[in-house]
């Protein structure tokens, strides 16, 4: 995992939430050493990050960034130490941004539903600006796997 950040911050935050309920429910425990913490979803922190796993001789087979950004930056690290993706380690990023579509490999992605998202937003904004106060409440978009070359299919 790539792109927890040591202090909480809402996305972040709730892709860790949701790639530990994962751990769980496959029945795989916590594992600190496993995780590439960031300070920004960059290119430039998602390299970082990778290096720094690799070079401290984690074996990583797979590896999901929390945005397309972390993704594509560290998608450079393992080729500069001698592995292969998606034959030694699987990649996966989220977003979906146009970038991931033209790298070499191309990104596999988590491809949240844009419209969904804008339209629940803009429904919420209506109703406030209509003058209701509706409860808060967490809500989860619908999302595809968008499978690409940097992960098996």
């Amino acid at each position: 995992m790539l792109g927890a950040e040591p202090t909480s911050h809402g996305t972040s935050t709730e892709r860790l939430e949701g790639y530990l309920s994962g751990l769980a429910e496959a029945g795989l425990d916590r594992d600190d050493a496993l995780c590439g913490y960031v300070t920004a979803f960059t290119r430039a922190e998602g390299h970082r990050a990778m290096t720094d796993l690799l070079d401290r001789g984690v074996r990583v087979d797979a590896a999901f960034c929390f945005s397309d950004a972390l993704a594509l930056g560290a998608l450079r690290a393992p080729h500069e130490h001698g592995v292969r993706v998606p034959d030694d380690v699987a990649l996966v990023g989220f977003d979906d941004i146009e970038d991931g579509r033209y790298s070499i490999p191309s990104l596999s992605t988590i491809r949240p539903d844009r419209r969904w998202l804008a339209r629940t937003a803009l429904d919420r904004l209506v109703r406030r600006l209509s003058g209701e106060s509706p409860a808060p409440e967490v809500v989860l978009a619908p999302y595809d796997l968008v499978v690409r070359e940097s992960s098996p299919a």
